[in-house]
């Protein structure tokens, strides 16, 4: 049976709504062609390139209003609309990130960046289906981008194209092959096809990484107690969560494997966020 991943931790950072919109736009119209030469002609941003550039040292909701006046000011301001894509993906307001990102296409269809921003912010809101043009063309942009292509991987998954995934996730790990959220989603894609053991040695190589989340503890709980491994699984999931609440996803697991739709009930704990 095809399983669904949630996308909601790609690391691409994170997570993460519109209709099917496609990103093959046609060129831009005469109206939209000048509006971007009015807007950048008039030089509204109200920022200079020195503030641009360490306003990525600053918490997210600072970036956030930082982008969002940057981009109310100019639309046509391409890189104040991704960034504020990219953030609000990341504050998990994906709808919001999507709707910035298609209109800025609509003014620069090719344009790599917003592709990979578009791609993310849709891939975070499981719509992978939709997500796999845009983080195509991004990643053949950009073909060093372990985490496009890593969102490519989520993408295709969500879209039941598994093999095709599988391979994006170890492309991704030729590039950084030490990375827990790739490692994480591969190791998703063979739990939620009912290959729990080959999972495990995947998302104890993502432990061993000091930048590893709480979500791949999590999820490691999760393979191991899917084994019957419960004692073990409830000891790794204490370590970011209370005993308390540890045993209680354990509970909920154990009545999970027992259901006899066991694999729809755990691409149903896959899709709470268990993505990177």
């Amino acid at each position: 049976m095809s399983m669904r991943l949630s996308a909601a931790a790609l690391t691409a950072a994170s997570a993460l709504t519109l209709g099917a919109c496609a990103t093959t736009a046609a060129p831009p119209t005469a109206q939209e062609a000048a509006l971007v030469l009015e807007m950048e002609s008039r030089s509204l941003v109200p920022a200079t390139t020195a503030e641009r550039q360490s306003i990525a040292n600053q918490d997210l909701l600072t970036q956030a209003a930082f982008w969002a006046e940057a981009y109310e000011l100019n639309p046509a301001d391409r890189e104040a609309a991704t960034q504020l894509a990219r953030v609000l993906r990341q504050l998990g307001s994906a709808p919001r990130a999507i709707e910035v990102a298609r209109q800025a296409l609509a003014l620069f269809p090719d344009d790599a960046g917003l592709l990979g921003a578009y791609g993310l912010a849709l891939a975070a809101e499981g719509r992978g289906q939709q997500a796999i043009e845009p983080l195509t063309r991004a990643a053949q942009a950009d073909p060093g981008n372990w985490r496009l292509i890593n969102a490519l991987g989520v993408s295709l998954e969500q879209a039941g194209r598994t093999t095709a995934a599988r391979a994006r996730f170890h492309e991704a790990m030729m590039i950084a092959p030490h990375e827990p959220s790739i490692l994480s989603n591969l190791a998703l894609s063979h739990a939620l096809a009912g290959e729990p053991e080959q999972a495990e040695p995947l998302l104890r190589r993502a432990m061993d990484n000091d930048l590893a989340s709480p979500q791949v503890r999590q999820n490691l709980a999760l393979i191991l107690a899917l084994q019957g491994r419960f004692d073990e699984a409830e000891q790794i999931a204490a370590i970011d969560t209370t005993a308390e609440m540890a045993a209680a996803n354990m509970a909920y697991v154990r009545a999970m494997i027992t259901s006899p739709r066991r694999w729809d009930s755990l691409n149903e704990a896959a899709l709470r966020g268990s993505h990177h």
